[in-house]
């Protein structure tokens, strides 16, 4: 298995890369079929401009990778090592977190707060353990608990709460209406309809009928704390 970033394509108009590395990879595809080729990004094939991206992944498949379902988050949360080859299938001594350690809530609290998105379920996981850990007196977790780890988290992610919401690829247009959730909680769609495209590709909002939303709200709280 082989696998490539978007950002490639970035190099390709740096001229970095020729495009005959394109034909080499079409012709990896067609002849290696011991080989797996998987290109990785957050944009559509159509929108990679510095070459002609189509004529040379012509058979290639899309396949999208959504958010975690909150079965898959409960899964994550309770069964971390569920597929580690460390311990055998059955292993009861396979380390994992009974559901009840999480609060009354707890997981779905967590679920709701990164939007289901992995990297972000990991984050507030990680920071109610380590907050949990720290404080010697409880007993189990708690709403308040939840809430400290939800602002902790918005400092500690920073760094990728920015990527994601700001990327440099994206256009000036889309931070701007981004930037609007700062003071309010729904608003109208963007008028260029070229920015709902990106936010819609990025899954950044949840559209309700002629208002949108952000999707995560963990983003909301680092866009009015840190953005």
């Amino acid at each position: 298995m082989l696998a490539l970033d978007e950002y490639i394509d970035r190099k390709l108009g740096e001229g970095v890369f020729d495009e005959d590395l394109l034909t080499l990879i079409r012709e990896s595809i067609q002849s290696h079929r011991n080989l797996t080729w998987i290109f990785a990004g957050n944009h559509g094939i159509t929108e990679l401009t510095h070459a002609e991206w189509m004529s040379y992944l012509v058979s290639a498949r899309t396949i999208k990778v959504p958010p975690f379902t909150p079965e898959e988050t409960r899964r994550l949360l309770t069964e971390p090592l569920r597929y580690s080859c460390l311990w055998d299938r059955d292993d009861t001594n396979r380390p994992h977190f009974e559901p009840g350690f999480w609060g009354a809530g707890g997981i779905e609290r967590i679920h709701a707060e990164a939007g289901g998105w992995p990297h972000l379920v990991q984050l507030l996981a990680e920071t109610v353990v380590d907050l949990f850990n720290d404080a010697e007196t409880l007993e189990h977790i708690d709403w308040a608990l939840l809430e400290r780890a939800a602002d902790e988290a918005v400092m500690l992610g920073n760094v990728v709460l920015r990527q994601l919401m700001n990327p440099d690829e994206a256009a000036p247009a889309e931070w701007t209406y981004l930037s609007g959730f700062r003071t309010q909680d729904r608003q109208p769609p963007p008028p260029d309809e070229t920015v709902c495209l990106a936010l819609r590709r990025r899954w950044l909002v949840t559209e309700e009928g002629d208002h949108w939303r952000l999707h995560v709200p963990l983003m909301q709280r680092w866009l009015r704390q840190r953005g």
